[in-house]
């Protein structure tokens, strides 16, 4: 069978007969709070390694899960967050394996197959269920304090919320010559928190799903501060958050997630040459692996699968009781990342990439080379024709048939000015 919608219907009824048995389900808390700390690699959070020193992350870690084995769905933030919102895997296939969607405003979400044009021109088409849409039909009332521009209205992220905060925006300075100069410090975590904790001081009910993004980790360049600097940042942004709610006697009854969108590429050298920061091309493990953390944690759960942002979605919907759609995407356990330049792909212990427009997949064996420096495909050939014909059924399976402009807006290039991807001359974002 290709698909595992089959077999995760099976694994539905096998729980649910647990249940009848005698066994209730977990009660859905009163408050489910989704922390997002934006380019955020596990590695560097400590639950993940005893060089890290994040002691708040630590704190939820001490009272929660650790997921081992998270991966944003991309490499990039509006990808990865679509797939947590929507449930489904971002792609921009077009069927053909050597061709793949320009990157514009439009397809940058890897949603564009849903899209119904010319009515639907968001980038998160109003075709998909939103995760805030569903947590509001349950009861929950929703709040968003965003900070990173690409998620910004009219995108479509916003759609589900009750209330939507963006903090940093661009506004009517946005036109203006240096209008980024400021950005890190306009959409600070201070300021991040200080909305979070206005809006909860006039909440309408202690029943609510709280999404928070922050932006220090990713804004470590700007600030002209090593890497490391930027996770301690975040760290204190996610103490100041819990702060707040503990403050108001609202973490008590809530389950907090702390995830990341993606990672960040630093002096790593691998088997193949790829792009620096989070740009992916192909998408090596540090780009890919993010930390997840849940407090307090779910009964249950297997901390050692690996779970991808688009199963985030389904598993922050079983905690709040709702029963997620399974759209049959992908398997459970694999991930296939659909890029500009590459298709990369994983299943188990072994991860290929292939540059379109050519025939060899290139192979890494991530238990015997986590540090993805061999390409080993000469020595599992079956492994690597067995994922290229997977490549290819998934080429067809995740495709869109809707055309596209093929040039970056000015309002696609202002946004990607403001975090650093362009420069005002405005070249490429992401070179091959």
């Amino acid at each position: 069978m290709l698909f595992a919608g089959r077999a995760r219907c099976m694994a539905l009824l096998v729980l649910a007969a647990t249940a009848c048995g005698g066994e209730s389900p977990a009660p859905a808390p009163e408050r489910i709070v989704l922390v997002v700390v934006d380019t955020l690699r596990a590695d560097f959070v400590s639950p993940y390694s005893p060089k890290a020193r994040t002691p708040h992350i630590q704190s939820l870690a001490d009272r929660g899960q650790v997921f081992e084995r998270a991966y944003g769905s991309y490499h990039q933030t509006t990808m990865s967050m679509a797939a947590l919102f929507t449930g489904r895997v971002p792609s921009l296939e077009t069927g053909p394996m050597d061709q793949s969607l320009e990157w514009t405003g439009k397809t940058w979400c890897g949603m564009r197959r849903f899209a119904t044009p010319p009515l639907d021109e968001a980038c998160v088409p109003k075709e998909l269920p939103a995760l805030a849409g569903s947590l509001r039909e349950a009861g929950y009332w929703t709040v968003g304090v965003v900070t990173n521009t690409l998620l910004f209205q009219p995108l479509g992220f916003e759609r589900g919320f009750d209330e939507w905060i963006e903090v940093g925006w661009l506004n009517a300075s946005r036109t203006e010559p240096g209008y980024q100069a400021n950005l890190p410090a306009a959409r600070s975590a201070k300021n991040a928190n200080s909305m979070v904790a206005k809006i909860l001081d006039q909440r309408p009910t202690d029943h609510f799903f709280l999404y928070v993004h922050f932006m220090e980790a990713h804004d470590y360049a700007a600030t002209g501060s090593p890497y490391s600097a930027g996770v301690r940042r975040s760290d204190r942004a996610v103490g100041e958050l819990l702060a707040i709610l503990k403050q108001r006697g609202l973490l008590d009854g809530a389950t907090v997630f702390l995830v990341s969108d993606h990672g960040e590429r630093l002096s790593e050298s691998h088997f193949t040459k790829g792009g620096p920061l989070h740009y992916g091309n192909p998408s090596f493990e540090e780009v890919l692996h993010v930390p997840l953390v849940v407090s307090p944690g779910l009964p249950g759960r297997d901390t050692e699968a690996l779970l991808r942002s688009d199963d985030i979605h389904r598993l922050i919907l079983e905690t709040a009781g709702i029963e997620p759609e399974d759209p049959g995407d992908l398997e459970d356990g694999e991930l296939f990342v659909s890029e500009q330049w590459f298709q990369t792909y994983r299943k188990g212990r072994f991860k290929s990439y292939r540059r379109r427009g050519e025939e060899r997949v290139s192979l890494v064996d991530l238990e015997a080379d986590p540090r993805e420096t061999q390409d080993v495909a000469d020595r599992y050939p079956e492994v690597a024709k067995a994922h290229e014909q997977r490549m290819r059924e998934l080429s067809e399976h995740l495709r869109t048939e809707r055309s596209v402009p093929s040039s970056l807006s000015e309002e696609d290039a202002r946004r990607l000015e403001a975090l650093g991807y362009l420069k005002p001359t405005r070249p490429s974002p992401i070179a091959p």
